[in-house]
């Protein structure tokens, strides 16, 4: 069985390195559980095509079914440069390397695995906004006697938390989080562990971690926004907040940027001016950083 798994895996290979557009080829282990529905193997295939992004077959090789997923260098480089699907960088992380053109795959699995400052920076404020959101939303649930949906939102938290923890490492968070964060940061994975099998009333576990976020949150604010404050940094003038929004660097970032201001106010970070603006003599609240 193991041979004619072998020679079936080296025929499959041989069809793709014929292939001008094929520049790798990966497989998974067999016992990995993040892919679905899997009666054989898992291939990626490495092309130098953007179209075939995301492209899926099941194919029928000498009696066994395999699955192929294409992905682009398009994406793999965007990915290196602007993060990439947390899901996907755990899944070309534990895949095995079967052919690789030139070396490039072997070097990229190197790039993909360790996060250029910038790009940390960009993280680390994106789950910080989120934190905040979903901070928010749970204390909004608390107050209204929602407990349900106040725990929903304080996982959500959490989860955030524990990606900015691993992105402030300069790691790539994998599928198991909370057993990567429980390496970095075992504080914060007691808070998740309390908030999920203490024996306490649902409602008493959430006011306590809330206390304990909101403290954090607080004492943390000018490394969290660090990317924000450097994009703000380039202009001398105030900021109106849709031309931050639409900023080229934040516009795609899903970072919650009203959220952050507020809270940047609050830290004396930057300060509000009114100024006129348009034909109209508008006045607009505009923003500029405190130096």
């Amino acid at each position: 069985m193991a041979m004619k798994r072998e020679e079936s895996q080296q025929t499959y290979l041989k069809k793709l390195q014929q292939r001008p557009d094929v520049q790798a080829v990966l497989v998974l282990p067999v016992s990995d559980l993040l892919v679905p529905f899997r009666d054989g193997a898992f291939y990626f295939v490495v092309v130098n095509q953007p179209q075939a992004e995301g492209k899926i077959r099941r194919l029928h090789l000498q009696g066994r079914v395999v699955m192929e997923q294409q992905i682009s260098t398009w994406q793999l480089e965007k990915g290196a440069v602007c993060g990439l699907d947390e899901r996907l960088a755990t899944l070309l992380g534990r895949a095995e390397i079967l052919w690789d053109k030139d070396g490039y795959m072997k070097q990229m699995k190197l790039r993909l695995s360790r996060l250029p400052s910038a790009l940390q920076k960009k993280l680390i404020c994106r789950e910080y906004s989120q934190l905040l959101r979903f901070f928010h939303e749970t204390k909004e649930f608390l107050q209204q006697g929602l407990i349900l949906d106040a725990h929903q939102s304080l996982i959500q938290s959490l989860h955030s938390w524990a990606r900015l923890i691993v992105y402030e490492a300069g790691e790539q968070p994998q599928a198991a989080l909370w057993s990567q964060v429980k390496q970095m940061d075992s504080s914060v994975f007691k808070l998740y562990e309390e908030l999920s099998v203490n024996g306490e009333a649902l409602e008493k576990r959430i006011e306590l971690l809330v206390l304990a976020i909101e403290f954090w949150i607080t004492s943390k604010v000018k490394e969290s926004v660090a990317f924000l404050m450097e994009v703000m940094e380039a202009k001398a003038g105030p900021w109106r907040l849709e031309e931050l929004m639409n900023h080229p660097a934040i516009v795609d970032a899903q970072i919650e940027v009203p959220l952050l201001l507020d809270k940047m106010i609050q830290r004396l970070l930057i300060q509000e001016v009114v100024f006129t603006e348009g034909a109209n003599g508008d006045k607009e609240i505009g923003l500029i950083l405190l130096r």
